[in-house]
């Protein structure tokens, strides 16, 4: 039985054998009768039959050609093996060969030449091997042509797609390249805009308005203090006041005084009537001097009009001349001391002037030192005009006041506790400029200058800012062997917190470089390092030389050209794509 049973699977093979063989020499057959007509066009090259030397092999009537990329020890390139389909090689100058290679991006041309036992290519096939190839042969007259696709590291993602993988596109083209020194460093405070604040008086908290951690800005109230010191300063300066408007209204007086006394001593200068001198002065304020002086010209105009009228009746020989020389010593005596009483009031009157202005000055700058005091305890300009309408009460009442808008980060007081005018009881900081305070060691110094631009980065909370160099400490750290750099750094949403531990890259060079890719879409396929070059829908690995990386841009010596689009972000995705495609190096 069991042999009964082998005969019709013997049976079933033998016949399994022959078809196999007669399909192949249909394969080959059907290439095609007629050397004008194309060869059939395989969609893969994996369907395609292998000759003896490992490549792709055509045939068409007489003529057979075995197309194989070669890359053993040397750049890949064509060689072509012509034989008839038997086998036999014939003449390789017969044979004029051209093979086209259809990529995304172009058309590579190669052009054979006899080498020993085979055709040569012209041009290195440079990788991906991913293309539609066209042979183009003639042979005796005859023309053939074959084609097929060599398609890897190649996949095909729609537009949806790629949006939803969320994968960006960026051209390759120009860059600046930078070198830049990786440092670390710790957020501090703005020194400069940092201040204790003081009460500047001895008193008792009577109020406190803010907390640790508040906001504040310029003139905010801080709290209210009870200081006696305060009210006596409130009251020295209003008693200066006082004495000031009265040295005041003293000068005015006097200096009235003065002006119409010397209106009065320019009068009697021009030797008027008593009635004519009485009736210009009448309205005048003149003072003492008036009761002075006005008797004395009278007395003296008097003598004047005896001594012209013994001079004139001597003359007549009326009167003797002991009479007129009596009455001429009496003129002259009046005259003298009239010009000297005219001298003193003049005199009298100009000290007296320069007296009330001296006092009135002494008590202007009474005046001045007891608002200065004010002004240093803290009142406004506004709050100092206003004590003359305070209440007695509220001389005690003193409101601490910020200087500069901030965060309080230190508190030192509460309601009932006695305070000294020098005690630090509110510490603020504004905040919106923070230092970045940088540790350089000293190998480095040489590169290192002041103005250099500098990259903070906060790796716990992601955020980053850009700032100069702008401050280098002139001494060595012994412990650490480092000197002391500073960024300032402008925190408007104060995500920048002192304390904290950053990173910084000092921009020491830039170089410009001709064609560069962001370091993201740089990918790993076999021993190439690629990136996914776009063509339409398709996305395809094309391997680079690079260069200089200075781990945002890396330099792109050869494999792409400028304005080629590229996956930049979430270039993993494209490459996990193309791994999951069934192209394959398959030469």
């Amino acid at each position: 039985m069991k042999r009964n049973f082998l005969i019709p699977i013997t049976a079933i093979l033998a016949i399994g054998v022959f078809m196999g063989g007669l399909i192949l020499n249909m394969d080959i057959a059907s290439v095609g009768d007629n050397p004008h007509e194309p060869a059939l066009k395989p969609e893969q090259a994996g369907a395609i039959p292998r000759g003896p030397h490992g490549g792709w092999l055509f045939s068409q009537n007489d003529l057979q050609v075995e197309v194989k990329i070669f890359e053993t020890g040397v750049p890949p390139q064509f060689r072509v093996y012509v034989a008839d389909v038997s086998g036999k090689s014939k003449p390789l100058h017969e044979v004029d060969l051209t093979i086209h290679l259809n990529r995304l991006d172009r058309i590579d041309e190669i052009h054979f030449k006899p080498v020993g036992d085979y055709l040569l290519g012209d041009t290195t096939v440079v990788e991906p091997h991913s293309f539609d190839v066209k042979i183009h042969a003639r042979w005796k007259e005859g023309t053939y042509e074959w084609e097929f696709s060599q398609i890897e590291a190649r996949a095909e993602l729609p537009e949806e797609a790629i949006k939803n993988a969320n994968v960006s596109i960026q051209k390759a083209g120009p860059a600046k390249l930078k070198t830049r020194l990786k440092l670390t460093g710790e957020i501090g405070l703005n020194e400069k805009k940092v201040v204790h604040i003081v009460p500047r008086l001895d008193g008792v908290v009577k109020k406190v308005f803010k907390d640790l951690g508040d906001r504040v800005v310029p003139g905010d109230a801080l709290a209210i203090i009870e200081s006696r010191e305060l009210a006596d300063a409130k009251i020295n300066y209003l008693a200066a006041v006082k004495q000031a408007d009265l040295t005041k209204a003293d000068i005015e007086r006097e200096s009235l005084l003065f002006a119409n006394t010397t209106r009065m001593l320019n009068l009697l200068q021009k030797n008027l009537d008593l009635e004519e001198v009485y009736r210009e002065l009448k309205d005048l304020k003149i003072g003492k001097s008036r009761e002075l002086l006005i008797p004395a010209y009278a007395k003296l105009s008097l003598t004047r009009s005896v001594y012209l009228r013994e001079k004139k009746l001597l003359g007549k020989g009326i009167s003797s001349e002991s009479e007129y020389l009596l009455a001429e010593e009496n003129y002259k005596s009046g005259e003298a001391k009239y010009v000297a009483l005219r001298e003193k009031i003049a005199y009298d009157g100009q000290w007296a002037v320069r007296q009330k202005n001296r006092t009135h000055e002494m008590e202007k700058l009474n005046l001045q030192t007891a608002r200065q005091k004010l002004f240093a305890l803290g009142l406004t300009g506004q709050e100092v005009g206003a004590l003359s309408g305070q209440k007695e009460h509220a001389f005690t009442r003193y409101e601490l006041r910020s200087p500069l808008g901030g965060v309080i980060i230190q508190k030192h007081l509460s309601i009932g506790e006695a305070v000294k005018n020098d005690d630090a009881i509110f510490l603020l900081a504004d905040l919106s400029e923070v230092w970045a305070n940088i540790a350089i060691p000293v190998r480095d110094l040489k590169s290192v200058n002041l103005g250099q631009s500098v990259a903070v980065k906060d790796e716990n909370l992601k955020i980053e800012a850009k700032g100069k160099l702008t401050y280098l400490d002139s001494i060595i750290d012994k412990k650490n062997r480092t000197v002391t750099g500073r960024v300032v750094i402008s925190n408007p949403k104060l995500e920048w917190r002192p304390g904290a531990f950053v990173s910084l890259e000092l921009l020491l060079d830039e170089r410009a470089v001709p064609i560069a890719v962001s370091t993201q879409a740089i990918q790993t396929i076999r021993d190439w390092s690629v990136v996914f070059v776009k063509y339409g829908n398709f996305f395809e690995a094309r391997p680079l030389e690079l260069g200089q990386n200075d781990g945002d841009w890396v330099e792109v010596l050869q494999g792409l050209s400028a304005g080629e689009s590229y996956a930049a972000q979430n270039s993993f995705v494209v490459k996990a794509e193309i791994e999951k495609s069934s192209a394959v190096h398959d030469h």
